[in-house]
């Protein structure tokens, strides 16, 4: 092996191509990097589709609840100790393991982050408040400057966050990255209805709920919206066919390859509590999509100063009146797809695989 090698052991719960937002970049991060490293994979889940990895080393760990899961990648991961007698650089991401890592990415702030209860049903709120606060007593634990080198925040927004939890720890950013050529731009008609997209794995986080009750409010009665992700939806099914809107609101059910969808739809709308990042909004503003949005994750620097969307308070009033003001502004929708589209480009894939690469060779550096 080269003297110039650098050894890398990344841990995550999954690294999966297949995966949400967070196991996507892990695949992509670890498929992208160049020959100098390399990459001794510590996964529950994924690890047979990395096959450039010089190891892969797996952990078990529950599918569900989420508690059990994040408890048990806990115990059984490999320790900062283990890892120390190894060589090389640890670096956990998105994961917690026994003892930390020199470098943590940190998708999901769990001291910031807050659980919602919508229409779903009462065991899948209560296994999320449980999930979260193990979460939070274990991120405590790690984030100290005995146990990890480094907070890498994948938006601004967590890295304040990280910020203010905890101040003594040092903090980058680092953003996601998406391969626009995955995510080509597409002209959308200005004749059609509006059609509003929204792509989540958790309904009631995401509030679902109330853009399908901001769907009833508005004037404009052909406005679609339709939900992409996985999740129970009849509880959502059954609000709308109760407001009326049976035929104007669809669920997917979660999807393989997103990017025809995203084509599709005029707007990707967020109406989330929390989003660390939002790499759908990435995605949906590359192909020409107007970002309508809370303000969260990355949605501010998409829509600029409103050239690109809107920052909109979270509320279904709110959010039904710019739903009316676009449905009757469609040639102001197609420009700020444009112009969306143009924003996106600055979260490459490339910058964020070449910005953990320069990462790496600094820590080595400084060990040399």
């Amino acid at each position: 092996m080269n003297q110039d090698t650098i050894d890398i052991w990344f841990i995550a719960h999954s690294v999966s191509a297949h995966g949400g937002g967070m196991e996507r970049m892990n695949f992509a991060l670890l498929n992208g990097l160049n020959e100098q490293f390399a990459t001794h994979i510590v996964a529950g889940e994924g690890l047979p589709e990395l096959h450039h990895a010089l190891e892969r080393i797996p952990v078990q760990i529950a599918k569900k609840p989420a508690f059990a899961r994040i408890a048990g990648f806990y115990f059984r991961a490999p320790t900062k100790s283990d890892l120390m007698l190894k060589g090389g650089i640890s670096h956990t991401c998105g994961a917690i393991n026994n003892g930390g890592s020199d470098i943590a990415t940190v998708h999901l702030c769990q001291a910031a982050a807050t659980v919602v209860r919508g229409e779903g049903r009462i065991w899948r709120y209560l296994n999320a408040r449980i999930a979260r606060t193990i979460g939070r007593m274990l991120e405590r634990r790690n984030f100290t400057p005995r146990k990890t080198g480094l907070l890498v925040a994948v938006s601004d927004l967590v890295a304040d966050q990280l910020r203010e939890h905890y101040p003594d720890m040092p903090v980058r950013v680092i953003s996601n990255g998406v391969d626009e050529q995955g995510f080509p731009y597409v002209l959308r008609s200005n004749v059609a209805s509006l059609r509003v997209l929204m792509v989540t794995g958790d309904f009631a986080l995401k509030g679902v709920g109330g853009a399908i009750r901001a769907l009833a409010m508005a004037r404009d009665h052909a406005t679609t919206l339709t939900v992409v992700g996985k999740g129970d939806a009849a509880p959502y099914l059954k609000l709308a066919q109760s407001l009326g809107l049976a035929e104007r609101v669809f669920f997917t059910g979660p999807l393989d390859d997103v990017a025809p969808e995203y084509a599709k739809h005029d707007i990707i709308l967020c109406n989330s509590t929390y989003e660390s990042f939002g790499l759908f909004l990435v995605e949906a503003a590359l192909t020409g999509c107007a970002v309508l949005s809370t303000d969260v994750g990355v949605a501010r620097r998409l829509v600029g100063e409103n050239e690109g969307g809107r920052i909109f308070d979270g509320s279904a009033s709110q959010l039904a009146g710019w739903l009316d003001a676009w449905a009757s502004d469609r040639n102001n929708v197609l420009s700020m797809g444009k112009l969306a589209s143009r924003r996106a480009r600055e979260f490459s894939l490339s910058r964020m695989i070449a910005n953990y690469e320069e990462l790496y060779r600094e820590i080595a550096a400084g060990r040399a």
